[in-house]
């Protein structure tokens, strides 16, 4: 009789804990996004003090990234997710990880065609191929720059791209230098 009433005990058990179930979408993206928040506003207060921000670990960045990663991991075509994508893009940027920064870049764009900060993103990754990762590609910094000529700009960045194009065989800092001399 006891080994029944166990067994029973068990089963009921076993249908109980699956309709519990879990947090609620809702609620883990609600717990998502408050860690983000609150990563982000110590990162904030940490900034506020150049002495404490010369001093904050790439570590105190990578938390934020993975909070990031884990919103969009788990909710990959929520709005929000690509506004963690581009932040993710920025992020390692700061800690100078320029490879996965572009890659992230890219998932954006591909993932969110009409993300809303678009030609900002687009115009940084031109500038991150352009003047920070080494060897140096003109292939994907002309393909970014042409990218971002089809974007609605004023028309003092629109030309100011197409005379970057017209010199694309030259670094960022050879450039700047002909810029400079005003030839």
């Amino acid at each position: 009789m006891r080994k029944i009433v166990i067994v029973l005990s068990i089963c009921s058990l076993g249908l109980f804990i699956p309709s519990c179930g879990g947090p609620s979408k809702s609620d883990k993206k609600t717990e998502l996004k408050t860690r983000i928040k609150e990563m982000e506003d110590s990162i904030m207060v940490i900034q506020k003090d150049p002495m404490k921000a010369a001093k904050m670990p790439s570590l105190t960045n990578i938390e934020l990234i993975n909070r990031l990663l884990a919103y969009y991991q788990a909710f990959p075509t929520d709005s929000f997710s690509a506004d963690c994508l581009f932040k993710v893009h920025m992020k390692y940027s700061d800690v100078q990880a320029y490879e996965q920064s572009v890659a992230y870049g890219d998932t954006l764009l591909q993932l969110f065609p009409t993300y809303k900060n678009r030609d900002f993103l687009i115009e940084s990754l031109a500038g991150t191929y352009d003047v920070l990762i080494e060897p140096r590609n003109e292939q994907k910094i002309e393909y970014y720059y042409r990218l971002l000529l089809k974007e609605k700009l004023p028309a003092s960045k629109r030309k100011e791209i197409e005379n970057r194009l017209e010199h694309i065989e030259m670094d960022f800092f050879e450039y700047s230098q002909l810029k400079m001399t005003g030839k």
